[in-house]
């Protein structure tokens, strides 16, 4: 693992706790959860796509579908915790935005199927 790469991981590591923490203590927990698993899904992505550990066994449509899957729980985490959002009463805009996840979830999931 590269220094860069170790000090970027790290910093986005103490952002996502800082948004939890500030999530939990601004009485928006849900809001900040979905946040996080939302953007953990996009470094995972990064990472994947990256394919930053070699290994002498590489394989491209394994990790492809890697990839669609961390995609997809991305979707799905971020939408679902945005549904229980809307539902606790932490902001009605997550009733127009949570469906569009859990489509995206969803649309993502079958291409990874087939």
């Amino acid at each position: 693992m590269s220094a860069v790469r170790a000090f970027w991981l790290t910093l986005f590591a103490i952002g996502a706790v800082t948004v939890l923490v500030a999530g939990v203590s601004g009485g928006q927990p849900w809001t900040a959860a979905a946040f996080v698993v939302f953007f953990t899904s996009r470094v995972a992505r990064s990472e994947i796509k990256r394919h930053r550990v070699r290994r002498w066994n590489d394989d491209a449509p394994r990790r492809a579908k890697q990839f669609m899957m961390v995609t997809v729980a991305g979707w799905l985490g971020a939408g679902t915790l945005a549904m229980i959002a809307a539902i606790v009463g932490e902001g009605q805009e997550w009733l127009f935005v949570a469906p569009f996840f859990l489509l995206m979830g969803a649309i993502n999931f079958y291409i990874t199927l087939k």
